[in-house]
């Protein structure tokens, strides 16, 4: 039976690393706040920089305390580690000691990261290489598609090279520059400011490439319509790009509701098949004009921050990046790891989506739940408290838009048939509320005017 096992015997199987740099790098940061920030800037976004796992538990233990406020040195770091429970597992007081002893001069902290960074980049590349060579071999088990392994591999070789340069990229900008970009803004207005089908919400809350924008709401307020409407209209009607990431109703249901919206027929009457003559013809000519547009739905369970970066990451090899990602709904994304509560699961989820959006300068749409407080309240209206699990929502947001309707709790209201957009934050304009019109048997929002 032929193998492809072509790799030399005497190859050196060790993975790479330098204890020895390690050490003199916290040890070092121990000696300086000063090489805290010297060591950090290097290997920022690596992944596991320290091969020696207590090395790491070391170095996060000072990075807290660092971030705290709290004086860092080995008298700090070892009482630290005590009440961690961290202490005897790294080598107790006298290693702590050791490592401060190891170093003269905290000076050379940068250098030091630079040896660490290197030996963890090539770790990386090995862990990726053997993940590819696995996933080639065992593509008759999973029923992955070559194309699909052929996907994954430049995703992940392209965050291989995104942390290759990115400790060698510089955002620092000098004030003169910073002042010409924000005149050349005003003199050309910028056209990335992703369209909106509601001319009110648009001059209130513009949304530019960067935001993480929350639309909350209750259920069956309106928030799928809202987020559809978004991605219909940008899509369609400008022809951007739009990857929608539908958690809660299947790609059926999104289509069902794409299509009643811009066909303008009644929903329930295309999902029961009761469509007129008319009806179907007005459906066929949206069909076709749905197909020329960028939009993409994806109905995968409980995706990750990590699976909409890594799809981000492959369009943007294509060529593809979209203007917005939307997620439907936010808090039924999956943490990445497993935390205490379901708050700070979420709040890593905002945090983590605020992050693509500024990555790949996008502006990231995502649906959030209320708490059921404004519906014990004399006044329904819903405020920013009401964001249902978490702050870290409401603090990594650029903007929060609360949707009302005030015939969803009286039938007989005043008005009825009033959508209520409530722009509760706006991290770079005024907040208001805006007004529309609610056709949910059309599954569309609409400006007073259109109604």
């Amino acid at each position: 039976m032929t193998t492809y096992d072509d790799t030399p015997a005497t190859i050196d199987r060790t993975p790479p690393a330098d204890r020895d740099a390690e050490r003199a790098a916290l040890g070092s940061m121990a000696l300086a706040r000063t090489a805290v920030l010297d060591v950090v800037e290097v290997i920022d976004g690596i992944k596991q920089p320290f091969y020696d796992p207590h090395h790491e538990t070391i170095f996060n233990t000072m990075l807290a305390l660092y971030a705290g406020g709290q004086p860092l040195d080995p008298i700090t770091l070892t009482n630290r580690l005590q009440q961690q429970g961290d202490l005897d597992r790294v080598g107790g007081p006298a290693y702590i000691h050791d490592l401060v002893n190891s170093v003269p001069t905290a000076a050379h902290a940068a250098h030091y990261a630079e040896i660490i960074r290197d030996h963890a980049l090539l770790r990386a590349v090995i862990r990726t290489g053997t993940e590819l060579v696995q996933m080639g071999y065992q593509a008759r088990t999973t029923h992955d598609t070559a194309a699909q392994i052929v996907d994954t591999a430049a995703a992940n070789l392209q965050e291989l090279t995104a942390a290759a340069k990115g400790g060698n990229e510089s955002r620092e900008w000098l004030l003169d520059r910073v002042v010409d970009a924000v005149l050349d803004e005003y003199d050309n207005p910028r056209d990335d400011v992703l369209p909106l089908p509601w001319a009110d919400l648009q001059s209130v809350a513009p949304m530019e490439p960067g935001d993480l924008v929350v639309i909350a709401g209750r259920p069956a307020m309106g928030k799928s319509l809202v987020l559809l409407g978004i991605g219909r209209h940008v899509a369609i009607k400008h022809r951007r790009g739009v990857f929608i990431s539908s958690m809660e109703m299947s790609h059926v249901q999104m289509g069902q509701r794409l299509i009643a919206a811009e066909a303008q027929v009644p929903l329930h009457h295309l999902r029961a098949r009761t469509l007129s003559r008319g009806q179907y013809a007005e459906v066929r000519g949206a069909r076709e004009r749905i197909r020329r547009a960028p939009l993409r739905i994806d109905d995968t369970p409980a995706m990750p921050v990590s699976k909409w970066r890594r799809r981000l990451r492959q369009m943007q090899a294509k060529g593809e990046l979209p203007a917005a990602l939307i997620v439907d709904y936010l808090q039924i994304a999956k943490a990445e790891t497993k935390a205490q509560n379901r708050v700070i699961e979420v709040d890593s989820i905002a945090v983590g989506l605020k992050a693509l959006a500024q990555e790949f300068k996008i502006v990231v749409i995502a649906a959030a739940q209320l708490n059921r407080v404004s519906e014990h309240r004399t006044d329904k209206t819903p405020t920013l408290s009401d964001l249902r699990e978490s702050g870290g929502i409401e603090n990594n947001a650029n903007i929060v838009i609360l949707l009302h309707r005030e015939d969803y709790y009286d039938r007989e209201s005043p008005r009825a048939g009033e959508f209520d957009f409530i722009v509760a934050k706006n991290r770079m304009g005024h907040n208001a509320t805006v007004t529309t019109a609610w056709q949910g048997h059309y599954a569309r929002i609409v400006d007073m005017e259109e109604a």
